[in-house]
């Protein structure tokens, strides 16, 4: 077996030194060494101390007559150990100051690094969101051919399970006609999508919206308020918060385009009635969810009277405000 296995290679990788890299190694020596520094500085401030008794007693040996050149061998040496004691002590304070520096110096490019890969996680994660965002915008008209289905769970408007109702939303009677003998069915087509490119979009205003299908799921037009725009022409994005506020208070947003939001007028607008027949989205009572809808009137108080796709071999109407009744789209 080769010798270089038992070789030491570098700290051991559970050890502290390993752990925490070289500023820690450097951090060690310099305590260690700081002892002989004051060692140093002690033995120089006891010297001082040596030098003045041997002063004192050299003057009063000369009051008595008594001094010797002896007392002036003692006094130079003193001196001259004094000199070799403050070298060293300086010489130990320069060496624990320079490495502190070096200790500083890489703790500082540590931290620098740190923070720059902090940066880039940073970024990262923002770079992963938009493309986690970018999920939910549109990439066209937004239109689908499939009418959506309804919520296992209505979508009340205040949140979840706050509020009553007399009746439920629609369910979805796949035996039901697309469009009823004498139904007003709105046409799709190249005008009507130009028309929605158009318009735009302004922070606050109220909005029908449809998210973007996840994992081929349908999903319906919701009431949304504009949060947020960004980019202008084709590249115009906005951030929509849904209406809904789930059970624990939260509300979620969305990314999406103008081709897959309906403004909503703002109240006090004067609208003009519907023509009964017409096919319309709806607002469901104490929803936050649209449905499919046919007009059977105005009731002359500024709602409309409509049977929702699903209700219609029932003789329940429900009465839903003008401005929460807007064009169809499937």
């Amino acid at each position: 077996m080769s010798s270089r296995g038992n070789q030491r290679r570098g700290p051991n990788r559970n050890s502290e030194i390993g752990e925490h890299g070289e500023e820690l190694a450097m951090w060690k020596d310099i305590k260690d060494k700081i002892p002989s520094s004051l060692d140093a500085f002690n033995e120089s401030s006891a010297n001082v101390i040596a030098i003045r008794d041997q002063e004192k007693r050299m003057a009063e040996m000369k009051e008595k007559g008594t001094l010797t050149s002896e007392e002036y061998k003692k006094l130079d040496g003193l001196f001259r150990r004094g000199v070799k004691d403050n070298e060293n002590a300086s010489q130990n304070l320069t060496e624990t100051i320079e490495k502190l520096k070096v200790l500083r110096a890489v703790q500082k490019a540590k931290e620098e690094q740190q923070e720059a890969n902090t940066s880039r996680a940073a970024a990262q994660r923002a770079k992963e969101s938009a493309a986690a965002s970018s999920l939910y915008d549109f990439d066209g008209s937004g239109d689908s051919s499939v009418p959506s289905p309804n919520p296992a769970v209505p979508r009340r408007m205040g949140g979840g399970s706050k509020g009553d109702r007399d009746s439920v939303p629609p369910r979805l009677d796949r035996s039901t006609p697309a469009a009823k003998a004498g139904s007003v069915e709105p046409q799709t087509g190249p005008a009507s999508n130009m028309m929605r490119a158009k318009q735009t979009f302004s922070k606050d205003d109220e909005v029908a919206f449809k998210p973007k299908p996840m994992n081929n799921e349908q999903t319906d037009w919701i009431l949304g308020i504009v949060q947020e725009v960004r980019g202008d022409g084709k590249a115009r994005r906005y951030r929509v918060l849904d209406a809904d506020v789930d059970e624990n208070g939260h509300q979620k947003d969305f990314r999406t385009s103008a081709s897959s939001m309906i403004l909503i007028p703002r109240e006090g607008t004067v609208l003009p009635p519907l023509e009964t027949g017409k096919t319309v989205l709806a607002l469901y009572p104490n929803t936050t969810t649209f449905y499919k809808a046919e007009v059977m009137g105005m009731d002359g108080g500024g709602k409309v009277n409509l049977k929702f796709e699903g209700e219609e071999s029932s003789n329940t109407m429900q009465a839903v405000t003008r401005r929460h009744v807007v064009e169809y789209r499937g």
